[in-house]
C-alpha cells in the first residue's frame, strides 16, 4: 500500500521554470513534504506490536512525485477495513490533513532555489 504526493501540472510548471530552479530544489520539496507525510502516519497507525508503524517509510522521491509505503501486509486492511474489522485510517488522513503544509513545503524550496 502506498500514498504518491504528485504534483500535479508539474510539466507546465518546469516549462515556466526552466532555467530558473532546479529539479533539484523539487526533489528537495517532495521529500521534505513526503516525510511530513510519514511522520504523521506514523503517529495516526494503531498500533499493537508496532510493526505497521515501523513499516511506514518513505520509498522514492523524483522531482514529479514522492511515495510513501507501507510494508506490512495488513496496511491495507488497517486502512480500508474488511467486512469483520472497522476501518483505522492512517495513510489517507496523513495526507489529506497536510494538503496546505505540503504546498507550503514545494514552494517554499522553489522560492529558496529562485533566490
Amino acid at each position: 500500500m502506498e500514498i504518491r504526493v504528485r504534483i500535479e501540472g508539474i510539466d507546465e510548471v518546469l516549462r515556466q521554470l526552466d532555467g530558473l530552479t532546479s529539479r533539484a530544489a523539487l526533489r528537495q520539496g517532495l521529500a521534505a513534504a513526503a516525510f511530513l507525510v510519514e511522520r504523521a502516519a506514523k503517529v495516526k497507525a494503531p498500533v499493537d506490536t508496532g510493526f505497521l508503524r515501523n513499516s511506514i517509510q518513505t520509498v522514492s522521491v523524483t522531482d514529479r512525485e514522492a511515495v510513501v509505503a507501507v510494508g506490512a501486509e495488513y496496511g491495507i486492511y488497517q486502512e480500508m477495513g474488511t467486512r469483520f474489522m472497522r476501518a483505522q485510517p492512517f495513510m489517507r488522513p496523513a495526507l489529506e490533513n497536510n494538503r496546505e503544509r505540503i504546498a507550503e513545503i514545494i514552494r517554499g524550496a522553489i522560492q529558496r532555489d529562485l533566490r
